[in-house]
């Protein structure tokens, strides 16, 4: 029995020595594999595998593409971090599956909360093979207000996921990520600024793109991108934040060209951290509940998540509805940046500017009804204010469009911005000798019957960007005109010149020509269309800080 007893014993340790030595073999597949792949990757990429600074990713392939979804590159802004300057992620041993999209960041969808606060994380697609030369690296800011939205996609014209499927094989890295939005994002007020060392507060989410922007600078070789020729390209508020960025100290030698688009003046005219902690600061501090507590900012990290993004004040009416942005706080950004841009505080790089042909058709019924002369003029007075509409209304004689609707349309995108771009790329022409190029989009998404009759409205051109992933079915003119959009934009970041190939040419635009590419059906260069009107509106003072 003893016998039996001893080798029933080795028979188990011999069990357990096996099962020990089975772990080890699947730690060694894992991390020890990592470690291996890492240190043998070279510039820090073997296989589907990418060595970054804090570890090891693992991607997958998609559509010929390889892409890794859901890398940190800061730790999650929970908890006492929340409203706090993004902090350095933490390293990870092993290797990181990084195969699907992170949460988005908290933000209202419908009636609903959704998201989480652990919600700073990036996507890259690359080439499947590793290329030979690193790769100019395209990275997309994505609209929604900076109060939606996320890194991987928007729920605009059918569903647009961000994806770098069409821009990869152009021979570039593309680069998605998300940034907190509204409240957690850019809330400004003294409780929050006697926390900070530099007392300031508000800018949250921007100090994630630059968070994202220098991870990109330490790690995006490891992925086959050239991290000295960074390209950032984005719609509506996520444009507007690049004009912002490029003006920020702390962006130095991150960003080499950009494109704004659905956006201009978005950011580059932004409100002071006084300004905006009088404003959506103390209605937000009232709403949560916190206006009365001894110890303001214990009181709103005391708050859920969706008790804090349910506290967003109703804002003033504008077209273009601004409750959150980046503000002029005096460290992430010192001054107003078409003001820095004017005196030359900025690294000059090659500029896209543009917007679409009917911005404003998708927001004007906020208004209310514009059927007639009567209406028509209060609408003006009601978005530009009494002391300006008579004159502003003069430029625009309703016998000269189909309906007061259509003038009213025609009117708020050339204020607020076709003749705001040009207005501020021939800023940055005359102050720079790196190109600047202006562009209107003309053409709505014709498979769909809503788009089709609001015809070329805010940010229609950003669907173009990606591979077609939602709801909407492309026509054979859609593509074609993508086609030209994606050899336009993925030469402008290899090159700092969209030109090239069988497309149209795209002029420089300047402060002595009215140059502008018009891309649609018919993509074609043109100059002086509408001219008047915006020699008009560079005399208009708008009554708000444009977003």
């Amino acid at each position: 029995m003893k016998y039996e007893y001893s080798e029933r014993g080795r028979s188990g340790s011999a069990h357990v020595l096996l099962m020990l030595c089975f772990a080890f073999f699947l730690a060694a597949l894992s991390g020890g594999a990592s470690a291996a792949a890492c240190a043998g990757a070279g510039a820090g990429m073997t296989g589907d595998v990418a060595c970054t600074d804090l570890g090891a990713v693992r991607g997958q392939v998609e559509n010929g593409t390889l892409a890794f979804k859901g890398i940190p590159y800061a730790k999650p802004p929970v908890g006492d971090l929340r409203w706090r300057a993004p902090q350095a992620a933490v390293a990870w041993s092993g290797t990181r599956d990084t195969v699907s999209y992170a949460p988005m960041c908290p933000q209202i969808i419908g009636k609903d909360v959704v998201g989480s606060e652990d919600c700073l994380y990036l996507n890259v697609w690359r080439p499947v093979r590793k290329p030979k030369h690193p790769l100019p690296v395209m990275v997309w800011l994505h609209g929604g207000g900076n109060q939606s939205y996320s890194g991987a996609g928007d729920p605009g014209f059918g569903g647009v996921v961000y994806d770098g499927e069409k821009l990869v094989p152009q021979g570039v890295v593309f680069v998605s990520y998300s940034l907190r939005v509204g409240v957690l994002g850019f809330l400004a007020h003294p409780s929050l600024d006697a926390e900070s060392p530099e007392k300031i507060s508000g800018n949250y989410g921007s100090q994630d793109q630059i968070a994202m922007l220098q991870w990109l600078h330490r790690n995006i070789a490891a992925f086959g991108g050239d991290p000295s020729k960074v390209f950032l390209f984005g719609t509506s508020a996520g444009g507007g934040n690049i004009c912002a960025l490029l003006t920020s100290p702390k962006t130095k030698g991150l960003i080499h060209g950009v494109s704004m688009q659905s956006s201009v003046p978005t950011g580059c005219e932004i409100p002071t951290l006084a300004d905006v902690e009088r404003g959506t600061g103390k209605a937000v501090i009232a709403k949560a509940g916190c206006e009365s507590s001894s110890d303001i900012a214990a009181c709103l990290r005391g708050k859920t998540a969706a008790e804090i993004v349910n506290a967003v004040p109703a804002g003033p009416f504008t077209v273009f509805p601004r409750v959150y942005g980046p503000n002029m706080d005096g460290h992430v950004f010192v001054d107003q940046p078409l003001a820095l841009i004017k005196q030359r505080k900025y690294p000059p790089v090659p500029v896209i500017i543009g917007n679409t042909a009917g911005e404003t058709m998708h927001f004007i019924d906020a208004v209310g009804p514009v059927v007639d002369a009567a209406t028509f003029a209060g609408a003006v007075s009601k978005v530009f204010g009494s002391a300006q509409a008579d004159r502003i209304v003069a430029q625009y004689p309703l016998d000269q469009y189909e309906t007061p609707r259509a003038a009213f349309v025609q009117l708020t995108t050339d204020g607020e911005f076709t003749c705001q771009s040009r207005r501020v790329a021939r800023t940055f022409a005359d102050v720079q000798s790196e190109p600047v190029f202006r562009y209107i989009f003309n053409h709505a998404l014709e498979n769909d019957p809503e788009q089709k009759a609001l015809g070329p409205t805010h940010t229609a051109e950003h669907p173009y960007m990606f591979n077609w992933k939602g709801t909407y079915k492309p026509t054979q003119t859609d593509l074609d005109i993508q086609k030209h959009i994606i050899s336009y934009w993925s030469r402008m970041a290899k090159t700092g010149n969209p030109n090239g190939g069988s497309d149209p040419f795209w002029p420089n635009a300047s402060s002595l020509n009215a140059a502008y590419l018009e891309i649609g059906t018919d993509t074609q260069s043109k100059t002086g269309v509408g001219e008047s009107h915006c020699d008009f509106w560079d005399t208009v003072q708008l009554p708000w800080p444009h977003l």
